[in-house]
């Protein structure tokens, strides 16, 4: 059941007062308008461009790009490890403080109440790093057992740390595609089937510190070719139903 604007206000103060919420904003609403919490609901998708502080981006940016040299050392040292086709990937401990800006922003804590209700937490954060000549996937969702009403399964939220252009291997999306039963591509030949263009697709092109919301359960999305000399960076955080389960605390 999705919840109204008191209700929703009420949810996000009471989420931000537990977190201890401190995070640097560029001038935006603390919530979504009512415009793009029904643009997110029926594409399954929005993008707001520029939220993060960019002291507070470079922070994050100089992390992640430290890892991503490492790794791919490690990767020229030792050819036997597994390069997962080319991109990095990295999960880390939302209990980071680093990463806090990331889950820790109002505008998230509101997409969440919209999309999932309330209780919600934070299920997850990680990293997909295409490096050059690598990222692309075949579209797909994150769920087999998919829902296409009702409250959302999980809400994602990828923070752009460098800018997605239309050469960096951004992510795209099928607008809607998590509201139809049938899949928007020929599943009956192989993964292979989703690689290629698809004519309803949104390449999502954004400047880095914008933040794409999006129904990773259930809306048809994959990366995409990275053509460009420099991995393109990405942190993901994961929005889950429910209250944190007592282990993961």
């Amino acid at each position: 059941m999705l919840l109204g604007d008191a209700e929703r206000a009420s949810v996000v103060e009471n989420a931000l007062r537990c977190r201890g919420c401190c995070v640097s904003v560029l001038g935006v609403a603390a919530k979504l308008s009512a415009r793009q919490r029904r643009f997110l609901q029926e594409q399954g998708y929005l993008v707001v461009r520029s939220l993060l502080d960019q002291a507070v981006l470079a922070r994050i940016r100089d992390r992640l790009e430290g890892l991503v040299r490492h790794t791919v050392a490690a990767w020229a040292d030792e050819p036997s490890l597994d390069t997962t086709y080319g991109c990095v990937l990295a999960e880390f401990d939302v209990a980071d403080p680093d990463f806090a800006p990331c889950h820790e922003h109002p505008l998230l804590a509101d997409a969440a109440a919209t999309v999932l209700g309330e209780p919600w937490h934070v299920g997850g954060l990680d990293l997909r790093a295409p490096i050059p000549g690598s990222g692309e996937q075949g579209l797909h969702p994150d769920y087999a057992e998919r829902r296409t009403e009702g409250p959302w399964q999980t809400l994602a939220a990828m923070w752009c740390v460098t800018p997605f252009t239309r050469d960096s291997g951004p992510l795209r999306v099928v607008p809607g595609s998590h509201r139809r039963a049938e899949p928007p591509i020929d599943t009956e030949h192989g993964y292979g089937t989703g690689m290629g263009p698809h004519p309803d697709e949104v390449k999502i092109i954004a400047p880095a510190g914008s933040v794409i919301l999006f129904n990773s359960a259930d809306l048809w999305h994959s990366g995409t070719f990275n053509y460009t000399p420099a991995a393109r960076l990405a942190l993901t955080v994961h929005f889950s139903p429910g209250r944190r389960p007592p282990s993961a605390h």
